[in-house]
């Protein structure tokens, strides 16, 4: 039995529908982040799953029961919040601790409890602060400790790490991570990081409009992109899209201006319903760059000349805008390769990764 069971969800206000059948079922110990743009429905399916709101149609089960119209405190569910939401007259011993009050727990068994949680957080030497006193990051772990303390079915994320600063958002992120592998706990995520999402989740569902796009593996996501949506949501810079017609199972052409330039087709893709047809073509940007030794002469490698629009130094890697024809590029190249603005370069173009949609429905072919 899946700890969590979203059936055909559809929530409305008033003729504005924004969820619109969303099913879902989540594995106990199982990581799902819910991830899409602002507006596509993440936060509302969350509040529905955590009895904030009540929903239009469908059903929602934890462990096997129906809970659709059960209220949040009979769900057995935790939530972690953005706004961290502590009590800020009471210490952050007083914050883990006050949920296990209202349970009537005994004090040992709290005492103990919050601990444990401490321990595990290592907040141990902020139990006596009160919430002023505590940087953003130490307010987060405490916001996790009083979820973590009541032991719930299911742990409900709202964008936890948004308010934190890039460094800490990092740290915190390990920190969570660590955590679920600790505890093989239920998690369900709200982000709309990509990053985030990639990193963390066992399962990734991409949402639009209301809609489910995809359900799948972070790998199978970025590899594999249900459709156009999904592929430049997923990934940062976003993959490329070069509309390309198909001339036989084995190459394609892009047409750039007066010239025309051929790259293979992937072993494997059949695209024999296409021959003499256009699709989009979708490539990474690191599947495009600079000439490497061990991949030259390979079936699946062409190499083009782009011209260089903008580069931005990454470190470990360094970004290029490039422009083939009337499109740009994102391209991924090592950063001791050096590569001049408005000059035309070669760039090697591996294919085994390419994917190809269709240019109608967007959808991955």
């Amino acid at each position: 039995m899946a700890a969590l069971s979203i059936e055909n969800v559809k929530k409305s206000y008033g003729s504005t529908q924004v969820l619109k059948g969303i099913n879902i079922a989540i594995e106990k110990g199982e990581f799902l982040v819910l991830i899409g743009p602002s507006g596509c429905g993440k936060s509302t399916m969350m509040n529905s799953i955590a009895g904030l709101e009540s929903i239009t149609e469908g059903r929602i089960l934890i462990g096997g029961d129906d809970v659709t119209h059960a209220n949040p405190k009979d769900r057995d569910i935790a939530m972690v919040f953005q706004s961290y939401a502590l009590y800020p007259n009471m210490t952050v011993r007083g914050n883990i601790s006050f949920g296990l009050e209202v349970r009537k727990m005994p004090k040992p068994e709290r005492e103990k409890q919050v601990l444990k949680v401490a321990q595990l957080l290592q907040i141990e030497h902020l139990l006596e602060r009160k919430p002023a006193q505590l940087s953003g990051g130490q307010r987060q772990r405490v916001a996790m400790g009083r979820a973590l303390a009541r032991e719930p079915k299911i742990y409900l994320f709202d964008e936890p790490l948004s308010n934190l600063d890039a460094k800490l958002r990092v740290e915190m992120r390990a920190e969570i991570k660590k955590l679920h592998q600790r505890l093989g706990t239920t998690i369900v995520y709200v982000t709309h990081d990509q990053v985030e999402a990639m990193t963390l989740a066992d399962r990734i569902a991409v949402m639009r409009d209301g809609l489910l796009q995809q359900l799948a593996s972070p790998q199978e996501i970025y590899d594999r992109p249900a459709n156009m949506f999904v592929a430049g949501f997923m990934g940062s810079p976003p993959m490329n899209f070069i509309e390309v017609t198909i001339q036989s199972s084995e190459s394609l052409t892009i047409s750039a201006g007066d010239q025309q330039h051929q790259l293979p087709i992937p072993q494997g893709y059949d695209l024999s319903n296409y021959i003499g047809k256009s699709v989009i073509l979708g490539i990474r940007p690191e599947m495009i760059t600079e000439p490497v030794q061990h991949k030259a002469g390979l079936p699946e490698v062409s190499i083009l000349q782009l011209k260089t629009l903008l580069t931005e130094a990454m470190g470990a890697d360094t970004m290029v805008l490039t422009q083939l024809g009337d499109k740009e590029l994102n391209c991924r190249i090592n950063p001791s390769h050096g590569v001049q603005i408005n000059q035309y370069s070669e760039f090697m173009f591996d294919m085994s990764k390419a994917v190809f949609f269709d240019p109608q429905t967007e959808v991955l072919i």
